[in-house]
């Protein structure tokens, strides 16, 4: 009919060789960054599920999925505001783990209503307009307790967070990019599948001007309904072959669907020294990690140093345990301390009761951990330089979170033992030179761990 055998071939050519691009390269990707995001977003939700601000989700357990399901996004209940919110979260956390390993990402089994699917999901939280303007319920919840730690009082949290989210961001563009790549190719594939089955064989178009493109229109219709039932149908996309076929523009619209398909060629670039690879930054991150492995040590031993004070100083009967639980403990040689500790956002501050015996001894564990693999070249090490990049990322990132739990724990007891000596008319030691080398360390390895994704292709 309309359709030029010419063109024909140029389209056919043309989709061929962006499948082959697509599954050789960009599909590869795409699983990648989504692997990417989603460990983001889990490190994000650790730390604001660790400030009390959320919470896990108690049903969180294993599932098996088929397909993406967007969790709701409708108005959140005025009470019990964030544990729904949890739920929410916890679900799309689940949606996302299984887009990132398990959801079928190839091309003959993906359409448009699949990359729908799964921008949606994308998007679900929407990072581009993180705050209360944002028209989502959830991410506007979402953002409530993000940026309470993001811009409040504890530095090390916040810089953490708003490295996170610089990240994240970045990632929502490669992943929208990726997706609107392969939503182009799915359209084009579609449109040319309508032009060898249903105008292939479809007799000429008789009506002139408007009239003609209408009639087109129709035409592509019932010849999709007989001779493509089953497959979707897009109204707006027969329209586009209409106007490619019979408007007064069609061909420069035809022009620029095969641009639209076209390889770009990669830009020449000028050669650079090369950059070190992924596993080389996260073991400098570990090293990074392992040098306040004696301060750990130390401030462990001031901390225990000034108990000892506390419990001379009352040694006659247990007033010194009441004194420091704030009443009569259930054993005579409990040493759980109850602590403050400053939570962002909040007019008055949180509380944790400390198992100080178990808190010394996990301290203690940690150090030992880091000054092995400290040395660079002790079994230890090797063990861990053998493990892949994804082993060996998420072995840093499980060490900057527990590390950031240790440095808040270690600061919350210093203040309370010190108060505590004090009221002794006692002078007690502090570990603060001790814990600034900490905040230091766990601040580089993150700038490291933020390098390594930055490397990573998008």
């Amino acid at each position: 009919m309309e359709a030029s055998a010419p063109y024909l071939d140029q389209l056919d050519a043309a989709i061929e060789k962006r499948r082959q691009y697509l599954e050789a390269d960009l599909v590869p990707r795409l699983r990648e960054t989504l692997a990417s995001y989603d460990q983001m977003f889990e490190g994000a939700m650790g730390m604001l599920i660790r400030k009390g601000l959320l919470r896990e989700d108690p049903y969180n357990y294993e599932q098996s999925f088929t397909d993406i399901t967007i969790p709701k996004d409708d108005m959140l209940p005025e009470f019990e505001n964030a544990d729904e919110l949890s739920y929410r979260l916890a679900a799309f956390r689940r949606q996302l783990k299984y887009a990132s390993t398990e959801f079928t990402l190839e091309i003959p089994k993906l359409n448009l209503a699949r990359l729908k699917k799964l921008s949606s999901l994308v998007s679900y939280i929407n990072w581009l307009e993180l705050g209360e303007s944002s028209k989502s319920p959830t991410t506007k919840a979402f953002a409530r307790a993000f940026m309470k730690v993001r811009m409040g009082t504890d530095s090390m949290a916040a810089q953490i967070l708003k490295d996170s989210e610089t990240q994240i961001i970045k990632t929502i563009h490669v992943l929208n990019g990726m997706l609107a790549d392969l939503i182009v190719f799915c359209r084009e594939s579609w449109k040319a599948d309508v032009r060898h089955q249903v105008l292939a064989g479809a007799a000429p178009v008789a009506a002139d001007g408007h009239s003609r493109r209408d009639e087109m229109v129709r035409t592509i219709r019932r010849g999709f309904a007989n001779r493509m039932s089953g497959r979707p149908w897009y109204p707006t996309l027969a329209e586009e072959v209409a106007d490619e076929e019979v408007a007064p523009d069609g061909e420069e619209r035809r022009a620029r669907v095969l641009a639209s398909l076209a390889i770009a060629a990669p830009a020449k670039q000028k050669p650079v020294e090369a950059a070190p690879d992924g596993k080389a930054i996260l073991l400098e991150a570990v090293r990074l990690l392992c040098r306040p492995s004696e301060d750990l040590a130390t401030a462990v031993a001031v901390l225990e140093e000034n108990e000892r004070i506390i419990v001379e100083a009352h040694k006659t009967g247990g007033s010194w345990l009441r004194r420091l639980l704030g009443g009569t403990p259930k054993k005579a040689d409990d040493r759980s301390y109850k602590v403050e500790y400053t939570e962002p956002g909040t007019p008055t501050p949180r509380t944790e009761t400390i198992d100080f015996p178990q808190f010394a001894a996990e301290v203690q564990k940690k150090s030992s951990l880091l000054a092995a693999l400290g040395t660079g070249s002790g079994p230890t090490y090797k063990r861990l330089a053998a493990t892949s990049e994804e082993q060996l990322a998420a072995f840093v990132d499980r060490q900057l979170n527990e590390l950031l739990v240790v440095h808040r724990r270690l600061g919350s007891l210093n203040t309370f033992l010190q108060a505590r000596v004090g009221q002794e008319k006692k002078t007690a030691r502090g570990i603060k030179i001790e814990l600034l080398t900490i905040k230091n360390a766990l601040v580089k390895a993150n700038q490291r761990r933020n390098d390594f994704k930055d490397k990573k292709p998008a």
